[in-house]
């Protein structure tokens, strides 16, 4: 089956999926799925390794309870203006720093702006609270350490990621002082999957299923109160006026996609500063494989450059 709305990059992938098939059965082994996660990443961005015109650096963040890899990304012509960590998508239990490289090292590319990639734990070795508390401690420190990371005391700090790590920059643009914009990416806001396109988009071929999301659940929280908690489902909160600017790229054919439509609608009624960009005829999950969607990456990532710049 295939859905005549697929553009030509997402039927590209989908072949290379038939082709490369993700692990299958009723029980399925995190390690097996992390696994196939990097292979793919690996084989579909192999062409663009080694293209990112900068420096990287490598770090450890000590926090009270761990320690934290962190990866800067410091393009050629940097502006010191702002300064981004970027969280990895992958259901709070897949994905790397590794997976989102290549994505990483095109946003600095493209906007000149040190970005910072976090290895943030993953579940169910460490199930939640403990990767947002991660999230959230990496961020403090960079907030309060910011000259240390190449920039001035007056750079603007933004957070940014997707699917799941949409999710936690979501929670962090509320749980912290000192983040000035948020950039959301097919963005987890509904844990509970109560908006319609979680119906729309049931079917294996749009690859995020409510049965895959509720395999996620299964393995980076303890139980239903945990996805019932405002820090996790964004939409239980009652109230987003203070929140910072926010920037959303919502995949059209995704089961994510109207919690996305109706957080945005809520940030606007509050008066938030926000920029919808609904990036047509493609699946959930594209944008760490911009070896093969270079076009709606580059539409999405020339819609973070512009967003970053009016800022």
């Amino acid at each position: 089956m295939e859905d005549p709305r697929f553009n030509n990059e997402t039927l590209a992938y989908l072949q290379f999926i038939a082709q490369n098939p993700p692990p299958q059965g009723n029980v399925i082994e995190v390690e097996t799925m992390r696994l196939f996660f990097e292979d793919i990443h690996q084989k579909i961005n192999e062409k663009l390794h080694g293209t990112f015109r900068g420096t990287t650096e490598e770090k450890i963040v000590k926090t009270s309870s761990t320690e934290i890899p962190i990866t800067i990304y410091t393009p050629i012509d940097v502006n010191k203006d702002k300064l981004v960590v970027y969280f990895h998508g992958g259901g709070w239990v897949i994905g790397s720093r590794k997976t989102h490289q290549t994505i990483v090292n095109f946003l600095a590319d493209v906007t000149k702006t040190i970005w910072i990639s976090v290895e943030y734990r993953l579940g169910p070795e460490y199930k939640y609270p403990i990767w947002l508390d991660d999230a959230c401690d990496v961020t403090q420190h960079i907030i309060q350490n910011k000259t240390a990371y190449g920039v001035n005391q007056t750079t603007k700090i933004g957070v940014a990621g997707d699917s799941a790590a949409g999710m936690i920059s979501a929670s962090l643009s509320r749980l912290l002082k000192g983040i000035d914009f948020q950039i959301l990416i097919y963005a987890a806001l509904d844990i509970l999957g109560q908006t319609p396109s979680y119906k729309e988009f049931a079917n294996r071929m749009y690859f995020l299923t409510p049965e895959f999301m509720n395999w996620f659940c299964m393995h980076a929280y303890h139980n239903s109160d945990d996805i019932k908690d405002p820090r996790v489902s964004a939409l239980l909160n009652r109230t987003f006026d203070e929140l910072p600017p926010c920037l959303f790229i919502v995949a059209d054919l995704d089961i994510l996609r109207d919690e996305n439509l109706e957080y945005q609608k809520l940030l606007e009624k509050a008066g938030v500063q926000t920029k919808l960009v609904l990036i047509k005829g493609v699946i959930h999950g594209f944008f760490s494989f911009p070896g093969i969607f270079p076009q709606t990456c580059a539409e999405a990532i020339d819609a973070i450059r512009d967003f970053m710049a009016s800022i």
